[in-house]
């Protein structure tokens, strides 16, 4: 007897589940704060610090002047540049998703959230390595090498000690102490197992150990980040990938990146780094899409004008090899 056509023929396709892998988070604008409708070239003014922290007023006798003196002030060049990605969408791309029971995807949609990913990739690329190339605090790039000791578990474990530490060369070079602590995800995992952090939080009310609560301990705003991209050459498979952690400086090795970040952009507010973006394009990233009708397809491109630079090199410090290879 012959089966039914749903148990012999192509099974269903489920039109309420798919499987998609992409990075769930960036954070390159959480490390600078972001500078909008920035004009094709810029410059932005910087009161250098030295005049400021010399203690010059002197006492004046009757009749005669004031001491005086004065301040430098520099300008650093910002050229948002273009960077875009496109992504087309046939019509027989839209003819097969609207087959019943054909696959649930959405051609025009995806094409823009894959244009879009691109350009947010390339952003946390360029934050990562402007921040791994940057000498920070008059340390070579790359940054102090912590030689593996934040992954040990037990008492050689220097997490805090270094911490504290260079929180206090930032101040001391400053005057402002640093209010942020980025680390890649593999130097977070090795930190969540430190005995002397867990002795220190074991006392609060949670129980779950969590980027904020390492936060709360050293009053910073810790960034964990994750994000990966893929050095394979693409396949006709779709099989290719091979996992680069975007904020590592050596694979496997781990980093750290403490550092003072203005609250917002503003005048005379001191930040380890800006990121500029173009004001040519409403809301930062432009979209938009045109016809190719001897291809019988239509393109959707994103685009985005950004600069990311550093502005206070003495409101950072780097840490490399946090971790054990």
């Amino acid at each position: 007897m012959a089966q039914p056509l749903s148990k012999t023929g192509v099974p269903p396709i489920l039109q309420n589940v798919s499987v998609q892998y992409r990075n769930p988070i960036y954070v390159a604008d959480r490390v600078f704060p972001m500078i909008d409708n920035c004009p094709p070239e810029a410059k932005i003014a910087r009161y250098l610090k030295g005049a400021w922290f010399r203690d010059e007023a002197q006492m004046r006798g009757p009749g005669s002047e004031a001491a005086r003196g004065g301040y430098p002030v520099d300008f650093l060049d910002v050229v948002p540049k273009e960077y875009a990605f496109a992504k087309e969408v046939t019509d027989e791309d839209r003819e097969v998703a609207g087959v019943m029971g054909g696959p649930p995807l959405q051609p025009d949609q995806d094409a823009i959230a894959f244009a879009t990913e691109k350009l947010l990739m390339r952003r946390e690329i360029l934050c990562a390595t402007l921040i791994k190339a940057t000498v920070w605090s008059g340390v070579a790039a790359s940054g102090e090498d912590a030689a593996g000791l934040w992954a040990p578990p037990g008492a050689t474990n220097t997490f805090l000690t270094d911490v504290l530490a260079r929180m206090g060369t930032i101040q001391s070079n400053t005057g402002l102490l640093p209010n942020c602590l980025l680390m890649d995800v593999g130097t977070y995992f090795g930190v969540s197992q430190c005995a002397e952090v867990l002795e220190r939080i074991k006392y609060t009310q949670k129980v779950v150990f969590t980027s904020d609560l390492l936060g709360s301990l050293l009053n910073l705003d810790v960034i964990v980040a994750p994000a990966v991209y893929s050095s394979a050459k693409e396949l006709k498979t779709g099989l290719d990938f091979t996992a680069v952690r975007i904020w590592e400086n050596t694979a496997t090795k781990g980093m750290a990146y403490l550092f003072y970040r203005a609250p917002s952009p503003g005048l005379k507010a001191p930040s380890a780094g800006y990121i500029a973006r173009s004001g040519l394009f409403p809301g930062g990233i432009r979209v938009e899409t045109w016809r190719e009708d001897s291809k019988h397809q239509d393109v959707y491109e994103a685009a985005e004008k950004v600069h990311i630079l550093a502005t206070g090199l003495d409101l950072g410090f780097m840490w490399k090899d946090t971790l054990l290879d």
